[in-house]
């Protein structure tokens, strides 16, 4: 039996799955934080700044000014802790109320990849190969899986921008550690900028922190272009992260009809929205 992944819409219930995983990525990214905040000038700044105060005003020996040092640096960490559980939690409230943020109306939706495993199967998830499919090409498969788990594996959210007229905004696009590299957020990716292509929208804009390093070099590879870069702060005034603002361009209605026909017929992961594009270019 061959293991699968279906693209599909999100179910009520889903969601239970992929609250942690989410949450998961959020908090993966803490040490990261934490260091880069620690290697910033203002953290330095704060560190002479706490210790000239005590020495010059309190007149503290220079052993005790020095031991400021890791007082700081637990004030950092603290601090990019807090900033971080105050992001999940924020998060967490949306995740759970998908039905209203993301299925509410006909230009916003949120997908889910759900992988299907024979229960025997012991082989780690990361070393298996993954047919991905979309729910149509499930159903037409006829595929016996009742003796299969699943699992939600992926995420993918579109919503309208509040800031760009007549423009999408991906939100949510996140991979279990153990199914990446495997085809998986390519086309959640491409499915959810098909949706907003048939949908009629004029670009699609997301945002990535400098610690996805991952899912930024996919998105330069569909065909998203660096719009702005910005330093979003987690706990004023002391930790911030930077972020890179991306677009992506949706150029004619030609696209749009070659897109919609092609998105019929995917099965595999190598194919993704620059291939189809570049295929329509050449017509």
């Amino acid at each position: 039996m061959k293991n699968i992944v279906v693209i599909r819409r999100f179910q009520p219930g889903d969601e239970i799955q992929f609250r942690k995983m989410i949450n998961n990525e959020i908090m993966g990214s803490l040490n990261l934080a934490v260091l880069s905040n620690l290697s910033k000038e203002t953290t330095f700044q704060l560190i002479i700044l706490s210790s000239a105060i005590a020495f010059i005003f309190f007149d503290m020996p220079l052993k005790i000014c020095i031991s400021l040092i890791p007082i700081v640096i637990s004030l950092i960490y603290a601090a990019t802790f807090m900033g971080f559980t105050m992001t999940a939690v924020q998060i967490d409230r949306e995740l759970s109320n998908i039905p209203r943020f993301y299925m509410s109306n006909a230009f916003s939706c949120f997908w889910v990849a759900e992988a299907f495993k024979p229960y025997h199967k012991s082989s780690h998830s990361n070393q298996c190969q993954y047919t991905i499919m979309t729910k149509k090409q499930f159903y037409g498969s006829k595929m016996h899986v009742s003796s299969q788990c699943t699992k939600i594996v992926g995420t993918i959210g579109l919503l309208k921008s509040h800031r760009v007229e007549n423009g999408a905004w991906i939100k949510r696009l996140c991979i279990d550690k153990e199914y990446r590299r495997k085809g998986i957020a390519s086309m959640l990716l491409t499915t959810a900028i098909n949706f907003a292509i048939n949908q009629g929208y004029s670009c699609v804009d997301t945002a990535t922190s400098e610690y996805i390093k991952g899912s930024r070099e996919l998105m330069f590879r569909t065909g998203f272009q660096l719009k702005q870069m910005y330093h979003k702060r987690v706990m004023r005034p002391l930790t911030s992260i930077l972020f890179y603002e991306l677009t992506y361009k949706i150029k004619n209605d030609r696209t749009s009809l070659y897109f919609k026909s092609e998105m019929d017929g995917i099965s595999q992961p190598h194919l993704t929205l620059k291939s189809l594009i570049e295929n329509v270019n050449k017509q």
